[in-house]
């Protein structure tokens, strides 16, 4: 029994390893808050000189060692046309101290492609580096337990791994394009985004095993439109592709402005056989507060509770509407 009991934890410590290999890369219900992980061509998609955000999920609260998620952003407009920014993003989980860390620094350059000059083509590229670990202290095995304590700590596990802690190089690119005329009440925005253009050799895996980390593919976009008087409606989409795996989103926000450009976001979004999100969010001049929460939907609502993540996502944008003339329809 004593046997089992230790071979079921070491599974279930891997298991939660391996999913963290196998799904497509950490990322966020309120993924248009996190735009430089989204797309690095929205580099300097912003209506200011700069632009601030921060994200924060805790995932699948039902099942100790859920994912707990963070991430912080930052870019500023160059020049006119271009854009320079940084993304960091560290995700937690399981019970065997497995850690995913990414640290990238982006470039945008957009070109005009209306008349006006308000419709614009933003191209990005991104690159930097991915740090992947575990703590094999926190791991049981069968050399730490006697008949008189059980499980000892400080005993020996006679263990030994190759490597609990690599850093590969990675790169992406993209494109985004956006209706930026203030007086067009419909307008359509969208981009795609190739990650791990590199397939950075996976550190984890050897001899026959070998593989590399796959290229991750993703088509964003959506049509934000006058539906009242201050108030607009933007239904949005979200498709992402990694190897076998796959994320299919759609969802609706709505935005009712108010005086001194503040105003009220609520909305709703479903990933297909993953969960239902719902959303509310805040925009208090150049701020923007999101909250929102997912309900497990897929196989896995049974240990979870139906439970799925509490997301918080905060974006400031200095010096806001440094150009008038452009409303860029996004977050």
């Amino acid at each position: 029994m004593k046997k089992i009991i230790i071979y079921i934890s070491v599974i279930l410590n891997l298991a939660i390893i391996s999913a963290a290999h196998a799904q497509i890369d950490p990322h966020f219900s309120q993924y248009y808050a996190n735009p430089l992980w989204l797309n690095p061509a929205l580099t300097g998609v912003i209506d200011g000189d700069s632009r601030l955000n921060a994200n924060a999920k805790n995932q699948w609260t039902g099942i100790p060692g859920g994912y707990k998620t963070t991430a912080l952003s930052a870019d500023f407009r160059a020049s006119e046309r271009m854009g320079l920014g940084i993304n960091i993003l560290n995700q937690a989980a399981g019970t065997a101290g497995y850690n995913y860390f990414t640290a990238y620094a982006s470039y945008g350059y957009g070109i005009p492609v209306s008349a006006d000059g308000l419709s614009e083509l933003h191209f990005g590229v991104q690159a930097g580096l991915i740090n992947r670990s575990f703590d094999p202290n926190k791991l049981q095995f069968d050399d730490q337990f006697n008949s008189m304590i059980g499980f000892d700590p400080t005993a020996p596990s006679f263990e030994n791994f190759s490597t609990t802690s690599a850093t590969v190089f990675d790169a992406s690119a993209g494109i985004f394009y956006f209706d930026g005329n203030p007086f067009n009440d419909t307008k359509f925005f969208g981009g795609v985004s190739v990650s791990h253009l590199t397939s950075p050799q996976d550190p984890f895996t050897a001899g026959a095993f070998t593989s590399k980390l796959p290229m991750r593919f993703t088509l964003h976009g959506g049509v934000r439109f006058k539906a009242g008087f201050n108030f607009y409606m933007t239904p949005h989409l979200l498709y992402i592709q990694q190897q076998s795996n796959t994320v299919k989103a759609l969802g609706l926000y709505t935005e009712m402005k108010f005086e001194d450009n503040n105003s009220l976001i609520l909305g709703g979004m479903l990933r297909a056989g993953d969960a239902v999100v719902g959303d509310v969010g805040f925009r208090i001049k150049g701020m923007v507060v999101g909250l929102s929460y997912d309900v497990n939907t897929s196989a896995l609502r049974t240990a979870t509770n139906s439970q799925g993540g509490l997301e918080l996502s905060v974006s400031y944008v200095f010096k806001h509407h440094v150009n008038p003339a452009i409303d860029i329809p996004t977050l």
